[in-house]
């Protein structure tokens, strides 16, 4: 057997529409199926599509008005209809389905050797169990998936890497050309040799971990197209891809190569200096400049909330805005433009920062200059889509030094301390609506309708 250290990387494929098709009793790898919410719009970014719905071209996160299309182009090809089932999301169910999965997980490695990447991907460091189960790392990715497919009727696929990057890229690039079993397993390995031999000369960049739209506009302006030519940089030229790209290159330089020194335990021992605390929001409609304010003011109060439950301070508020393309379709707005990741023009985002006299998390403080930040940065003439805040430099409340001023009412803090404490009680104990505000109930509120989602679905 090989000394050289053996990762997996597993992901359940097409995972909530597999969910979704082995709940109706159906096969995912025969079911047409889409997990999107149809309530919404024809716009909405469907969650995931089955494998069956894949084999005939429509990519991983559509929205549903492109399935529909790719679904018609079809038909009118091959003269026949290609009905479809549009899945509404369960994302509590999903959630616990996951769990179940992880369970299985646990029954051959140590949760030490386990790093949970996603809702339904997993690394893997398998190195001190393959002498002991008598497997090669393949054999065993092979019977912890069919494990998988027989207790929940999900199929998956698996990387095999001497690192965890050469994991990742197996499982992202190569499974996906290897002839699938007769479950719809793909297994696929690499070693730093072979990820040169295969991959030196393949297209695009973006299918590799940590590349991005922006990272590869960059590295073609430099005449670098693949990873071969990124390695021969750095061989003949590295300090220009430092130049270009900063820290960061050196991660380009080792994936290039195929290195990665990061282990498995190195993320379990890691701890960040610094953390933050947010949300987001994609607004069901474009909200004007005054309705976007009382989402805001919805948003601080959640994360008020959020940072007392947590014990955290914060020291700062960050705010930004994405705003929709229709004042620059009107032809209205003049400003700057931005091309989204849909190629469609819109006005230029609005970033903006507050700091706190000191670390806190009393709940008028943060709202109020979250509301003046808002005021600050904010276009009044342009409709919002998006808005995220986040709380910026957070730390534990017990651990925090805390700088005494003039100005500080201690017995103030004391209970308004106390009043997001016993809100979050309530919340705990009879839900996250038992208790709100009547500015929740305004026509665009949207607080009771979120508390009923998980992670901005339903749950």
């Amino acid at each position: 057997m090989t000394t050289q250290p053996q990762y997996l990387c597993i992901d359940l494929k097409s995972f909530y529409a597999s969910v979704a098709c082995v709940d109706r009793g159906l096969d995912p790898l025969k079911t047409r199926l889409v997990v999107a919410n149809k309530n919404r719009t024809d716009k909405t970014i469907c969650l995931a599509v089955s494998p069956a719905l894949e084999a005939l071209g429509v990519p991983g996160r559509p929205r549903l008005f492109e399935v529909r299309q790719r679904l018609d182009r079809l038909s009118r090809r091959t003269g026949r209809a290609i009905p479809f089932i549009i899945e509404p999301p369960q994302m509590a169910h999903y959630i616990q389905v996951s769990a179940d999965i992880y369970a299985i997980y646990l029954q051959y490695i140590a949760p030490e050797d386990i790093h949970v990447y996603s809702i339904n991907e997993v690394f893997i460091d398998v190195t001190p169990y393959l002498k002991t189960y008598g497997l090669t790392a393949r054999e065993l990715a092979m019977r912890i998936i069919r494990d998988i497919l027989q207790t929940t009727g999900i199929t998956a696929t698996a990387g095999i890497g001497t690192n965890l990057y050469l994991a990742k890229i197996a499982m992202d690039i190569v499974a996906k050309h290897v002839s699938p079993n007769g479950d719809g397993v793909r297994i696929a390995a690499l070693d730093e040799r072979s990820y040169r031999e295969k991959l030196w000369d393949y297209q695009p960049l973006t299918d590799f971990w940590r590349i991005g739209p922006g990272t590869l506009q960059k590295l073609q302006s430099q005449r670098l197209f693949t990873m071969g030519d990124i390695a021969a940089r750095s061989f003949t030229d590295e300090e220009s891809l430092y130049r270009h790209f900063g820290i960061d290159a050196e991660i380009l330089i080792d994936h290039a190569w195929g290195i990665e020194p990061c282990t498995l335990s190195d993320i379990k021992h890691y701890h960040p200096t610094s953390r933050s605390l947010g949300s987001g929001q994609v607004l069901q409609h474009p909200y004007r400049y005054e309705e976007a304010a009382l989402i805001l003011r919805e948003m601080a109060e959640a994360l008020v909330l959020d940072l007392v439950d947590q014990s955290l301070l914060a020291e700062g508020v960050t705010i930004d805005l994405g705003y929709d393309r229709e004042s620059v379709d009107s032809g209205r707005y003049r400003g700057e433009i931005h091309i989204d990741r849909y190629g469609r023009r819109v006005p230029k985002h609005a970033h903006g920062t507050t700091h706190f006299a000191s670390p806190t998390c009393r709940s008028d403080l943060i709202i109020r200059q979250t509301l003046a930040l808002y005021e600050r940065i904010a276009n009044p003439d342009l409709t919002i889509k998006r808005l995220m805040v986040t709380a910026n430099r957070v730390s534990q409340a017990k651990t925090t030094p805390h700088q005494l001023s003039f100005f500080d009412d201690p017995d103030n803090d004391s209970q308004d301390l106390k009043l997001q404490k016993t809100l979050n009680t309530l919340r705990r104990r009879y839900g996250k609506s038992a208790v709100f505000k009547a500015m929740d109930l305004q026509k665009h509120a949207t607080t009771l309708a979120r508390n009923a989602e998980i992670g901005g679905h339903h749950a």
